[in-house]
């Protein structure tokens, strides 16, 4: 990759990446890096738009793929936009779907930067020639089955292909393996079955294979026509012909992901939501991360109360952490002001809930109270219960977006209540490649699922994305507590999941008896 500064007259570079067969998480670690360090991003329609987040914020991305209301890019426009880009300097991807150099035009593009002296590299990608039908089910080689795999692209006319060509492609002994092949593939099946293919022949048919829009049409070669006019499948399509396609051949290694087909989205700011998003994954779920909440430390008069407030901590009995960005911006103002934890020497300290204790925690502090429920109700009730009022003062440090269920509640036990607002919440502005995935996903019905970590998280969603406002209605919603559940019940939304307690290990496990 390029290590000189981007922006250097002459110096640039060029990647071609292959993008992989739809699934992101098989990106190679390569590929990754590249987008890592790209200036300028160059994508296709095959290639999944999650991958664009691996990109730093402010890299140009261009979509050189279908759009709606506007035409594709020719491929001599794509190879002068990769010089133009390079030519100034800039590091530049070109991300395609599966491998470049599998009927991916990639030759061509590595012949133009050539002729035009732009030093470039290429990074493999894993291919659907087997990733895909692998997904499936479908070893495309197998010791009892076969010794070769042909592999062609189903844009040539099976009428222009000559007679030993098909004889070639009709031997029983081999996989076929045929990419982009669903417009010619029913003229191709006669051509076969003339140039003596077995008519019980296994076929399977597969549509965005790897994601969670896997469609699958199966039969033989002699009643693929039949099959297909009656359930059409649309590209992007593999299609593997061969003994290899039979039922007796098939693997049900999908059976350990129960969650394969499933598309959810997670609304969590960014940093907090990967460790779910890891496990949905493994489980075989396709995730969309759009944090609709930026976390923001305040400013102004707010950053000079928190200030004044840390001066004076040995004032209170009680620090009530409320959420875990609570915490972390806590210790992030104590820091800024020159103070650590040796100034909560005389407090105690109470925390809302298992993920805010982890987050304290990891800042070498065992909260001294904890509510059996994490929400506002659990709350009051540990104090009303457990802790004898006599006029204790309490800081309670949260965000903008808090209620007064809390405080006075408290207020009304006795308690001497002061809030510092240690953190905003701010609608963020979505980078377009992720606006568009999105709406594209609400206007087509395409999530199964979507997790709201707060009320804040719901009510941004639907003011970022107004035009599809029934549609995330419409959409399952998992709310991270009661109060969220609320905001969602009051919106409209219907079908709402409530897991047992606001951690990772039971959202997952309210997601998977959804489904189950």
């Amino acid at each position: 990759m390029n290590t000189l500064q981007p922006g250097t007259p002459g110096k640039g570079h060029v990647t071609l990446v292959g993008a992989g067969p739809g699934d992101p998480g098989l990106l190679t670690l390569r590929g990754k890096k590249a987008l890592e360090e790209a200036d300028v991003i160059l994508y296709d329609h095959l290639a999944h738009p999650d991958l664009l987040g691996h990109a730093p914020s402010g890299a140009e991305r261009i979509d050189v793929g279908k759009e709606r209301g506007h035409p594709r890019l020719s491929q001599r426009e794509i190879e002068a936009v990769l010089i133009d880009r390079a030519s100034r300097g800039l590091s530049v991807v070109r991300l395609k779907g599966g491998d470049p150099f599998v009927f991916g035009r990639g030759g061509e593009e590595g012949q133009a930067l050539e002729k035009a002296g732009i030093p470039y590299t290429v990074v493999p990608g894993v291919t659907s020639v087997t990733a895909t039908p692998a997904y499936a089910g479908l070893p495309v080689s197998h010791r009892e089955t076969n010794s070769r795999i042909v592999v062609m692209t189903g844009h040539d006319d099976p009428e222009k292909l000559s007679g030993p060509t098909l004889d070639a492609l009709a031997l029983p002994d081999q996989t076929l393996v045929i990419l982009m092949g669903v417009e010619h593939f029913r003229k191709l099946i006669p051509r076969l079955l003339e140039h003596r293919m077995p008519p019980d022949t296994p076929v399977v048919a597969i549509r965005w294979g790897t994601t969670a829009f896997q469609e699958i049409r199966e039969g033989t070669i002699q009643s693929m026509i039949r099959i297909l006019e009656d359930n059409p499948i649309r590209p992007p399509a593999t299609i593997v012909v061969g003994r290899v396609a039979g039922k007796p051949w098939r693997l049900e290694w999908q059976k350990n992901r129960p969650l394969f087909g499933k598309r959810i989205l997670l609304t969590r700011e960014k940093e907090s939501g990967s460790p779910l998003k890891d496990e949905l994954e493994k489980l075989g779920a396709e995730v969309v991360s759009c944090p609709t909440i930026e976390i923001r430390p305040v400013t102004g008069m707010e950053r000079e109360e928190v200030v004044r407030t840390l001066q004076n901590l040995s004032e209170y009995e009680w620090l009530l952490f409320l959420s875990p960005n609570g915490v972390r911006y806590f210790f992030r103002a104590m820091r800024e002001t020159g103070k650590d934890i040796r100034s909560l020497s005389g407090c105690r300290i109470f925390s809302m809930g298992p993920s805010t204790t982890r987050t304290l925690e990891e800042y070498g502090i065992h909260p001294d109270a904890t509510p059996l429920e994490s929400y506002a109700n659990g709350v009051l009730e540990f104090f009303r219960s457990q802790i004898p009022c006599s006029g204790q003062r309490c800081l309670l440090i949260r965000g903008d977006r808090g209620d007064g269920a809390i405080p006075d509640g408290l207020a009304a036990m006795g308690f001497k209540i002061q809030q510092i607002t240690a953190y905003e919440n701010r609608i963020p502005e979505l980078p377009n490649y992720l606006r568009d995935l999105v709406s594209v996903g609400f206007e087509n019905r395409d999530f199964h699922l979507a997790v709201f970590y707060s009320p804040s998280a719901y009510k941004n969603l639907v003011s970022l994305l107004k035009e599809h406002g029934q549609s995330i209605r419409k959409t399952t919603g998992l709310a991270i507590g009661p109060t969220t559940a609320d905001a969602l019940r009051k919106d409209g939304v219907t079908n709402i999941l409530l897991p047992s307690e606001p951690t990772d290990e039971a959202v997952l496990t309210t997601i998977l008896q959804h489904f189950s």
